[in-house]
């Protein structure tokens, strides 16, 4: 078969301009720059742009920011090659609209006449309107209308232009009268600024925007029901497929529940659903700043250890929670309780300036908290003791609770027998701050030392021994007794200083008597903090030793308060230990203000005592008082049969003296033998009364 050619219509008979522009695609040349050199009439009609409007231009003033790192990228791409890559990219047309192209280039960079990158781009936004649809529109809406979550699209200006099902379901509106509204009519007042400043920043160029807002809950009457909703919005304003903001919300009813209850949590004590500390010092200090004056009462409970010891922790709690029951109920309507310890608690009364008015608060309370408590176990009796502050201008959350603790310290004083001068009643934290920052500078000085009190036989009048007593020489406050500073000591952490320098000092003073052939039995005093130190007995052992004395000339004097902390904290040792430690190692155990403890013969028990200290206000009342008296006789007759040494202290009369030789006590001391006397003092006092006694 032969074949036939067919001749190609002269080149005269083709328009090629009419024939480009004739196409349904856009035909455009760039220069190796991106710059259009050409570019056919189907862009005026797809974009509305002029051609000649864009001659010289970048084409990449037309692309959309996202996609023209791609862009130059298949420009690039196509130097190298004769035939590129189609990629997709967003376009503008006139009225900042964005289409989707699909782009494919030839170069021509060397051909005669053209000189440059010839590109053919097909408008394809229906094409992934339909992709985005997954070709089935239909069911694309059906899935979008049941899904759990709204989904809603908006214009430029917030208004609804689509919402699915889930709008209705979750906020109850039907989505018909939804779609042409602004989403604001559906929001809560209360959360309409935070939907516009959610649209304000969408406008600002932010691409995604989360929020939560109170929505109105269709049919929930004129006070209107609200339901938080979480909202993530993201700007697709300029997607040409979605050309919206879309929105999607889901209820966080549930959430929200959780998250209130774990800030609840935060902020109030678990055990008895009071404020704790740090609500505490929240509203504390909103109410320094906004009130004229708050009263402010530090709570802690008397007798609530034993309790808690001897019952178990289950029967405390109890007892803790009936606490805070009672103190709700004592203070004032909008007055705040908080737990701010194991049993130590605070009531903040704000707008009380008076001292008589905090005071009859601080009795109300009182009164509440010492009634008959009525437990699983049966009734159970404890007190309370209250300290008062009231603010000034100056006050802050420190100085007014160190104000209150230190008042609630006297008042626990007062029940004790144990007061202060009325100057050291009125302390504020600030003196308190300063004191101890001097007693910190008097340690490390020499400013404290031992004065040594001696204890002596009832029977023959034998001297036995010195108890080490702390004083200190303030420069501008003269000598000082410990109950002017001691309850500085523990708060400034400064016990191990004070001992140390007490125990040097008395050391000292009776390796001065052993070179003189006198060997005295020394007492000494441990705190709370001491006993808790690691390493107590090593470094007590070192600075015994270190004036030529032994630890079987030691004694170690130990009140109930200090036994109760039986558990040793974090990094702490624990009492029980130290005090096994020290016994083991030859020191002599004496529990000391005996009879005026909640458990005294359980701490006989439990150490291996050597002697106990009648409390000196039995003895002070032993003569007048029937009570006393038989108290005495009992720690006595006790002591005897337990083969522990009875030691008086605070014997002041020779009627004292004589009464207690005959009630069979062994060792005395007090102001009718010496008051406590510096340790020169005391080494003359000694010796003289060595000398005068026989044997």
């Amino acid at each position: 078969m032969t074949s036939t050619s067919v001749d190609p219509l002269p080149r005269s008979t083709i328009n090629l301009t009419e024939l480009l522009d004739g196409l349904p695609d856009l035909v455009f040349v760039v220069d190796g720059e991106g710059h259009l050199t050409y570019i056919n009439a189907v862009v005026e009609r797809d974009l509305h742009w002029r051609p000649t409007e864009l001659l010289g231009r970048s084409v990449f003033e037309l692309v959309h920011p996202d996609d023209v790192p791609g862009t130059k990228a298949s420009l690039d791409a196509l130097r190298d090659h004769e035939v590129g890559t189609p990629i997709e990219a967003r376009v503008a047309d006139l009225e900042g609209n964005w289409h989707w192209v699909e782009v494919i280039g030839v170069n021509h960079v060397a051909a005669a006449g053209l000189s440059g990158f010839v590109c053919v781009a097909r408008d394809i936004t229906q094409r992934r309107m339909w992709e985005v649809a997954g070709a089935d529109m239909a069911r694309f809406q059906q899935v979008m209308q049941h899904a759990p979550s709204i989904t809603m699209l908006l214009d430029a200006r917030g208004v609804v232009t689509s919402v699915n099902g889930a709008f209705a379901r979750i906020l109850g509106h039907d989505p018909s009268m939804v779609v042409g509204q602004a989403l604001q009519l559906f929001v809560a007042p209360e959360s309409a600024t935070t939907l516009q400043a959610a649209m304000r920043q969408l406008r600002t160029g932010t691409r995604n925007v989360s929020i939560e807002m109170q929505m109105l809950v269709a049919g929930s009457g004129v006070s209107g029901g609200t339901l938080p909703v979480r909202f993530e919005f993201a700007d697709l304003l300029d997607d040409p497929v979605v050309a919206g903001i879309v929105v999607s919300g889901y209820d966080v009813s549930d959430l929200q529940l959780v998250r209130e209850e774990l800030l609840h949590m935060a902020r109030h004590d678990v055990l008895t659903g009071l404020a704790n500390r740090a609500l505490l010092v929240e509203q504390l200090e909103d109410a320094i700043r906004t009130t004229r004056s708050v009263a402010l009462m530090f709570i802690d409970l008397d007798r609530f250890k034993p309790v808690n010891d001897l019952y178990g922790h289950e029967i405390g709690d109890a007892l803790l929670r009936e606490v805070a029951h009672r103190l709700e109920h004592a203070v004032r309507p909008g007055d705040l309780v908080a737990r701010v310890g194991g049993d130590e608690f605070v009531a903040v009364a704000p707008g009380i300036g008076s001292w008589s008015a905090a005071s009859a608060l601080a009795d109300r309370i009182e009164g509440a908290l010492s009634e008959p408590y009525v437990l699983p176990i049966g009734i159970v009796r404890i007190g309370a003791s209250v300290g008062v502050a009231i603010s000034d201008p100056k006050s802050t959350v420190t100085s007014l609770l160190a104000d209150a603790d230190v008042r609630m310290y006297d008042a626990k004083s007062d029940r004790r027998g144990v007061s202060r001068a009325l100057a050291e009643r009125r302390r504020s934290a600030i003196e308190r701050r300063r004191l101890a920052d001097e007693l910190a500078t008097g340690l490390a000085n020499g400013d404290v030392v031992a004065y040594l009190q001696p204890i002596v036989d009832l029977i023959d009048g034998h001297l036995v021994g010195v108890e080490a007593l702390a004083r200190w020489h303030h420069p501008t406050l003269g000598l000082l007794l410990p109950a002017s500073f001691m309850d500085l000591v523990e708060d400034a952490g400064l016990d191990l200083a004070l001992g140390e320098a007490v125990l040097s000092s008395a050391c000292a003073a009776l390796g001065r008597l052993a070179d003189q052939g006198v060997v005295l039995d020394l007492a000494l005093n441990l705190s709370i903090g001491q006993l808790g130190t690691n390493g107590l007995c090593a470094q007590i052992e070192d600075t015994v030793t270190a004036h030529g004395l032994t630890m079987d000339h030691l004694v170690i004097e130990i009140t109930e308060r200090a036994t109760l902390a039986r558990h040793g904290s974090l990094g702490m040792s624990s009492p029980d230990k130290t005090l096994r430690e020290l016994h083991a190692a030859g020191a002599a155990l004496t529990l000391d203000d005996f009879g005026t403890g909640y458990s005294s013969l359980t701490h006989v028990r439990r150490f291996p005592l050597a002697a106990i200290k009648i409390d000196q206000t039995f003895v002070f009342g032993m003569l007048d008082v029937p009570e006393d008296h038989a108290v005495v006789e009992v720690i006595i007759g006790l002591a005897r049969a337990l083969g522990l040494v009875v030691v008086a202290e605070g014997v002041e009369t020779i009627e004292q003296y004589t009464m207690l030789r005959e009630l069979g006590c062994d060792h005395a001391q007090g102001y009718l033998i010496s008051e406590g006397m510096p340790a020169a003092d005391a080494i003359e006092w000694v010796l003289a009364r060595v000398a005068e006694l026989p044997g």
